[in-house]
């Protein structure tokens, strides 16, 4: 019995592997059919596959966005950038010889023209004083007798002249004194904010030794330096919008003071003065300034996206789309405006002119509009 297992374990492993070897046989016949059928189709039927692809992706249509023309005003600027100055500024100096007494205004502080700032000693300026006074009295009476002798012909005219002279020159001494004695309080020669202390108590001033500067408040200038290709589009009293980038991009309105007669033959530019008011303090020397000058206005200009246009050497070109195609079209602009340009020639209101997507294009293709 144990004999007869053995016999039909054994038939079975050999039907088993008699399958798998024709099954593996059956299975390279097919591959060698697969590769007899591929080179039988050559390169030539390769290449037609591939072309015919091409074309396939070739004429489908590109995806674009277009915007349509439209008329609406246009205002022309001439942008550039300048630095805030003070329409007056001082640097106020000691008028006379004295120790700092007392000091009345710190910086920022707003002041008026001829208000005090600051106080020297005058204690020997009014012992002077005092002592001028004095003389200037006995003097007096000194001449008032001379003059009575004079008329009587007791002294001669040279006695007379003498105390007349002596009489003047102490009153021209007293006058200078009283001067002194007014400089040296330092005060204000115009209105305005200081802007830098120079001194401190006890400190012993000359002459001319600087003690403060300010600068008027109530009214800044910003200075243009315009190249002289673009100096026949400015003029006084045209309109300035100012935006300074420390006071988050806030809009200020001023105007064209004055456009200077001569231009700066190093630079080729000219200095054209926009003033600003400044009621409300927040605008101050030294602050950078973006400037726009209105200087023409289009009431019913064709509008177009600027991103519209294609430059192309000296010429200027637009997409339009017409039925589903891209068509070229030759275009003359005119002044910019933020984000639009102005279309003096080759359009028409309505028209829709692709904004995206160009770089894909040429005449004739078909498109299709994705964003409007």
């Amino acid at each position: 019995m144990a004999g007869m297992s053995k016999i039909l374990l054994s038939l079975l492993l050999l039907f088993a592997l008699t399958g798998c070897s024709d099954n593996k046989n059956a299975d390279s016949g097919m591959d060698n059919q697969a590769s007899e059928r591929s080179n039988k189709r050559g390169p030539g039927a390769e290449k037609a596959e591939k072309e015919a692809l091409k074309r396939k992706f070739s004429t489908r249509p590109v995806p674009v966005s277009t915007a349509a023309v439209e008329r609406g005003r246009l205002d022309a600027y001439y942008a550039s950038t300048a630095t805030l100055t003070a329409v007056e500024e001082a640097v106020v100096v000691a008028r006379t010889n004295g120790i700092v007494e007392a000091i009345f205004v710190e910086e920022g502080i707003l002041v008026n023209k001829g208000q005090a700032l600051a106080q020297l000693d005058t204690r020997r300026l009014s012992l002077e004083v005092e002592r001028t006074q004095t003389n200037l009295d006995s003097l007096q009476r000194a001449f008032n007798r001379a003059e009575q002798l004079f008329k009587r012909n007791m002294i001669s005219p040279d006695a007379h002249d003498q105390a007349r002279f002596n009489l003047e020159r102490e009153q021209a001494s007293l006058a200078l004194q009283l001067h002194d004695l007014e400089e040296a309080t330092i005060k204000a020669p115009i209105d305005g904010v200081i802007t830098l202390r120079h001194i401190k108590l006890g400190n012993t001033l000359t002459p001319n030794t600087p003690a403060f500067e300010l600068k008027r408040a109530d009214i800044v200038e910003a200075v243009l330096n315009v190249p002289e290709k673009e100096l026949s589009k400015l003029k006084p009293n045209q309109l300035a919008k100012v935006r300074i980038d420390a006071l988050e991009q806030a809009e200020f309105i001023g105007y064209i003071d004055r456009v200077s007669p001569q231009i700066d033959a190093d630079s080729g530019t000219v200095r054209v003065t926009v003033k600003l008011e400044n009621e409300l303090d927040l605008l101050k020397p030294g602050m950078f300034a973006r400037v726009e000058v209105l200087f023409d206005s289009h009431e019913n200009a064709l509008l177009v996206a600027r991103e519209a246009i294609i430059m192309q050497r000296d010429k200027q070109r637009v997409f339009m789309v017409k039925e589903g195609l891209a068509v070229v079209q030759s275009v003359t602009t005119g002044y910019l405006m933020g984000d639009l340009i102005e279309v003096v020639a080759g359009l028409s209101e309505g028209d829709q002119v692709v904004v995206r997507g160009q770089s894909s294009l040429r005449e004739g293709t078909s498109v299709r509009v994705v964003v409007n």
